[in-house]
């Protein structure tokens, strides 16, 4: 299953069920606000390099969900902590590029935020992934695959379930150019090092060895999924910003490989990488 539209349509589904009843209406009418009704069937001609999107397939194939790794983080028991999140009120700059970067990251933090229940930021964020998808043209595609369907089945989160694995199959709808596998890889490679970035800073924060240990044993699991999403790029190599993203994906990737058992990783190896990891998000965030 494709996960570009999980990541840009993520927004229409789960967060509603996260919400109050307050918020949830809020949620609503932030979502009408941008709907558009009728929206044409995407009749963009299919040029796509048939290579370029299997490296693709692959790739999102064989990395886990960045929102199911959030889940996992959930479960480490350590408390919530809102600061760790972007400052929404921040104006953010960047190309094409940079703001599909961004909406990944927006949608981790408010994936972080409901699944540990804190449904005001889970508004907060979701407004923000709304506003950035809308600014890429994604929101038009997720409208034209959920619809109002969402709203319909907000109750019910087996029904919702059921339409986020429908996102994921009938994405590849989206995916007919390469400019917009590009704009896909993007949003993907924004996820991930929002993850990871909070997957460090929740390490940071705990008090246990145990939870710090689970902290280490994940970040140097990155190094099969980082290679996949550094090949992926590696298709885009004469893109300026995606070249100079994948350098720093490269370095820390071979940061990691270097250490040949989990055992092995230390505290000194956790605090390198989190800091290129903390650089990196610093960086998209410009």
């Amino acid at each position: 299953m494709n996960k570009i539209l999980y990541v840009a349509g993520f927004s229409l589904l789960v967060a509603l069920s996260s919400c109050g009843d307050k918020q949830s209406d809020e949620l609503k009418e932030t979502v009408d606000s941008l709907a558009v009704d009728n929206t044409p069937k995407d009749t963009t001609p299919i040029t796509v390099n048939e290579d370029t999107k299997f490296k693709f397939d692959f790739a999102i194939a064989n990395i886990p969900s960045p929102v199911a790794s959030v889940n996992e983080l959930s479960s480490w028991g350590v408390p919530y902590n809102s600061s760790f999140l972007i400052d929404t009120k921040k104006q953010l700059t960047g190309d094409e590029f940079n703001k599909a970067l961004q909406l990944g990251a927006f949608n981790i933090d408010m994936s972080y935020a409901m699944v540990n229940n804190v449904g005001e930021d889970v508004l907060k964020y979701m407004k923000a992934v709304l506003v950035k998808s809308d600014a890429l043209g994604l929101k038009s595609a997720v409208d034209q695959m959920v619809g109002k369907r969402a709203e319909q089945n907000i109750a019910n989160k087996d029904s919702l379930l059921r339409i986020l694995d429908e996102i994921f199959i009938k994405s590849d709808s989206y995916l007919r150019t390469n400019e917009r596998v590009y704009t896909a890889a993007a949003v993907f490679a924004g996820s991930w090092i929002e993850a990871l970035y909070l997957t460090c800073k929740i390490t940071e924060a705990a008090t246990e060895p145990a939870v710090k240990e689970k902290g280490y044993k994940e970040l140097w699991d990155q190094r099969f999924y980082l290679k996949n999403l550094s090949e992926l790029l590696d298709e885009y190599k004469d893109k300026k910003e995606c070249a100079a993203l994948n350098a720093q994906f490269k370095v820390v990737l071979n940061e990691i490989t270097v250490i040949k058992d989990p055992k092995d990783f230390k505290e000194a190896n956790f605090k390198s990488i989190s800091e290129k990891i903390y650089a990196l998000r610093a960086a998209i965030l410009k």
